[in-house]
């Protein structure tokens, strides 16, 4: 596995530390809907969306299905995601693509987002308590097409990050340029 090269700029805090509901949607989460309902854990496919009785692998992405109600995280549409940050200047950007896809070394290259750290989402489990300061802050987790950063933030939300957001469609579904660093 490649050693992380990753920037971890602490931001001073949100109001409230909270992410704001009216900018983001929840994936899933505790009620007595999904009491007893799987899904497969998350990799940002459609696969995400089917609800399973019980306990097995999707046939689709041949992840494992889990309980739904353990799927906590919040999505944010990629057309949010800069008006968000100028009014979050507080929220931590999680970038769990490759050092070379948020370095701008990689094609296509998406660019990324200004002040985010890197944290590939292969590295994530093993690298985590680097991460462990922040586990009460707000983040909004990305890659480029946001099929590594739904399980990326389920990891995080597994493990008591407990304000955590990830940004649908990824960096290739940007079209502000606005929040990205030139």
């Amino acid at each position: 596995m490649k050693t992380a090269i990753f920037f971890l700029i602490l931001l001073a805090g949100s109001p409230g530390g909270r992410i704001s509901p009216a900018a983001y949607q929840p994936v899933s989460g505790h009620s007595a809907a999904t009491a007893g309902k799987y899904q497969c854990t998350p990799c940002g496919y459609p696969c995400d969306q089917e609800e399973v009785s019980g306990p097995g692998k999707c046939q689709h992405c041949q992840m494992d299905f889990v309980k739904k109600s353990t799927v906590i995280f919040k999505t944010i549409r990629p057309e949010d995601i800069c008006r968000y940050i100028s009014s979050h200047p507080g929220v931590v950007l999680l970038d769990v693509r490759t050092r070379e896809e948020f370095e701008g070394s990689a094609s296509p290259d998406f660019g990324t987002l200004k002040n985010a750290i890197n944290l590939p989402v292969q590295e994530l489990e093993a690298k985590r308590s680097s991460l462990s300061a922040l586990k009460n802050r707000e983040i909004i987790v990305y890659c480029s097409h946001s099929h590594r950063s739904p399980l990326a933030s389920y990891i995080l939300t597994q493990h008591g990050f407990t304000n955590i957001a990830n940004m649908a469609g990824g960096m290739s579904a940007m079209t502000d340029n606005s929040c990205r660093k030139k």
